[in-house]
């Protein structure tokens, strides 16, 4: 991989907009996730000038979402992990809402309301902290069964970038 300035690596994962093979560094991903941060701020205040009701907003994250769930998949294929891990991340998000939706409608009393919602969110605190050490973790040296190493052996110096 050729030397990339942060603004190459934050675009790389819109060029592979929907690849979910294959491998993702650190860099990529994480300048992805900074880039998109600084863009979302961005719509947020403009969505703010406008009087919109984060309009703007909602349009980005919906065109983002692909690109975000192809770069999480390569960057876990980059420690040698399946994808499927994201799932587990997402569907831990799901259970808590959904679980808080049935018990408010479904009538459940407070101190089980109160019981379930402790076992999701420590569910989810505890997924969301594997998820965020998967993401620091460097990747595997050399090739893995997700493909080669994105540095490549010629390419050490793109580690310390």
């Amino acid at each position: 991989m050729r030397n990339l300035n942060p603004l190459e690596w934050a675009v790389l994962p819109l060029k592979k907009y929907a690849d979910f093979t294959g491998r993702a560094p650190r860099a990529e991903y994480w300048w992805f996730y900074l880039g998109t941060v600084v863009v979302s701020l961005l719509c947020a205040l403009l969505d703010k000038a406008l009087g919109s009701r984060d309009i703007i907003g909602t349009i980005l994250n919906i065109a983002l979402l692909v690109p975000w769930l192809a770069v999480t998949v390569r960057r876990l294929h980059d420690i040698d992990r399946t994808g499927w891990w994201l799932l587990a991340f997402v569907g831990a998000f799901a259970l808590a809402g959904s679980t808080a939706a049935l018990g408010i409608a479904g009538g459940m009393g407070t101190a089980a309301m109160f019981t379930t919602m402790i076992v999701v969110v420590v569910g989810v605190i505890g997924i969301g902290v594997t998820m965020l050490v998967f993401m620091v973790q460097a990747g595997t040296d050399g090739a893995n069964r997700y493909g080669d190493d994105p540095y490549g052996p010629g390419n050490l110096e793109q580690v310390f970038a």
